[in-house]
C-alpha cells in the first residue's frame, strides 16, 4: 500500500515539482540582477545552470509522458520503520548539532575539520591516515575559498 502511494505521488507530481523548482530558480535569476556584478555573479550563475536543467528535465518527461515508469520502491518497506531506523536517523541529526555547536564554539574552519575527521573516525571507522588526509584538505579547500572570495568568517565564541 504504502509502495504504491509513493509511486503514485511520484508519478504525479514530477512535473508540478519542476514547474515549482523552475519559477523559483527564474525568481532568483530577476531578482539578483539588481545587485552589483560580485553580489550577482554567483546566483545569476547557479539560477542559470538550474533553469537549464528543469528545462532539460521538463523535456525528458514530455519525451516520456505516456511511457510507463517501472519503479522499485522496496527499498521502503514497512519493516523499516523500526526503532535502528529511527535511531540511525537521531544519530545523523546528533552528528548535525554537534558541528553547528562545535562551529559557533570554536568557528567554521576547525569545526569542519574536527567534524570530518570525528564523524569518519567514529562513525565509520576509516583509518587515521585517510580520515586526517580528508579532514585537512577540506579546512584547506574552505581556507582557500574564504581567501579568494574574501569571506570575513563568523566570529566564534570561545576565540
Amino acid at each position: 500500500m504504502k509502495a504504491r502511494l509513493i509511486a503514485a505521488l511520484t508519478h504525479h507530481l514530477q512535473t508540478p515539482f519542476v514547474l515549482a523548482v523552475l519559477a523559483c530558480l527564474v525568481a532568483i535569476l530577476w531578482i539578483s540582477q539588481g545587485f552589483s556584478l560580485g553580489a550577482r555573479l554567483f546566483p545569476t550563475v547557479v539560477a542559470s545552470l538550474g533553469i537549464l536543467l528543469a528545462l532539460l528535465e521538463l523535456g525528458r518527461q514530455w519525451r516520456h509522458r505516456g511511457a510507463k515508469e517501472e519503479s522499485d520502491f522496496s527499498d521502503l518497506a514497512e519493516e523499516e520503520e523500526t526503532p535502528a531506523f529511527f535511531a540511525r536517523g537521531l544519530l545523523f541529526f546528533a552528528w548535525m548539532a554537534g558541528f553547528i555547536g562545535l562551529f559557533f564554539l570554536v568557528g567554521a574552519l576547525p569545526a569542519a575539520g574536527l567534524y570530518v575527521l570525528g564523524f569518519l573516525r567514529l562513525q565509520y571507522r576509516s583509518p587515521w591516515p585517510a580520515s586526517l588526509a580528508l579532514s585537512g584538505s577540506l579546512v584547506a579547500l574552505l581556507w582557500g575559498l574564504g581567501v579568494a572570495l574574501q569571506l570575513r568568517w563568523p566570529t566564534p565564541l570561545l576565540f
